[in-house]
C-alpha cells in the first residue's frame, strides 16, 4: 500500500519554514503545537526561508532540493517552494497518536 503524498505550497508572504511545520500537522491530523519534533530540530529554518526566498521579483527559484525528516514524515522541498509530505507507515510512535 502507498502512502499519500501531499503538496503544500507558501503564499508569497509566508515564510517555508511556517508552510512545513503547517504541513506536517496538517499530514498527521494534530494541532501544530502538538507535534512532538520542532522544525528547528530538524533543520535550520532561517537557513531554509533563505535558501528558498523567491527573487525580488516574487519569481521562485527553479533549481534547489532539499530533504529531511520532520515528525515521522519526509519532507521534500523542491526550488519553486513547493513542499511534499510524505508521512511513515507509523506516525504514531512520533505524534502520541493511536494507530
Amino acid at each position: 500500500m502507498s502512502q499519500a503524498k501531499l503538496v503544500y505550497r507558501p503564499t508569497p508572504n509566508e515564510p517555508l519554514s511556517e508552510t512545513i511545520v503547517h504541513a506536517v500537522a496538517d499530514t498527521l491530523g494534530v494541532d501544530p503545537v502538538d507535534l512532538d519534533d520542532r522544525i528547528s530540530d530538524c533543520i535550520d529554518p532561517d537557513a531554509l526561508d533563505r535558501l528558498f526566498r523567491p527573487d525580488t521579483d516574487g519569481t521562485p527559484s527553479p533549481d534547489g532540493l532539499v530533504v529531511f525528516s520532520m515528525a515521522g514524515c519526509r519532507i521534500e522541498v523542491e526550488g519553486n517552494r513547493s513542499v511534499l509530505v510524505t508521512p511513515s507507515r507509523d506516525v504514531s510512535a512520533t505524534t502520541g497518536l493511536e494507530a
